[in-house]
């Protein structure tokens, strides 16, 4: 089974709740949720990120952020992962992933988001699933 995502209702940002069977599936599904709320398209370029955490609600937390910085500095729009990988280390986690995104260009209604926030920010483990939640300041 590959990850899913829920776009949910939040008063004034964006909310969304990822899952998938593994972890690795749930952060996948967690790009795809962030790629529907920037707007991206289908993904013709490859960027590598590697992002290294205390816990997992802090590595959902600066994997969004990167996501956010990689389309500020470049220009570009992500779309989504083609690779995902977490691992557990002796003092937090670490995940590597190759990102797809596109240019923004005059036919891209791209959504310009701020930052990842902790309010509501949730990463674990229940019936059967994993799931990453987050809020996104926009």
């Amino acid at each position: 089974m590959t990850g899913s995502y829920e776009i949910l209702d939040h008063p004034a940002d964006a909310k969304f709740r990822a899952s998938g069977d593994t972890l690795e599936e749930a952060f996948s599904a967690t790009v795809e949720a962030f790629s529907e709320i920037v707007r991206g398209d289908s993904g013709m370029y490859n960027h590598r990120i590697k992002v290294e955490s205390e816990n997992l609600d802090a590595l959902l937390f600066d994997f969004l952020d990167e996501l956010i910085f990689l389309q500020d500095s470049r220009g570009i729009v992500v779309s989504h992962a083609s690779e995902m990988d977490i691992e557990e280390l002796d003092d937090g986690w670490r995940l590597e992933a190759n990102i797809m995104t596109d240019d923004i260009t005059s036919e891209v209604d791209f959504m310009d988001v701020k930052a990842p926030t902790y309010s509501e920010m949730d990463v674990g483990f229940e019936d059967g699933q994993w799931y990453a939640q987050a809020v996104i300041d926009i």
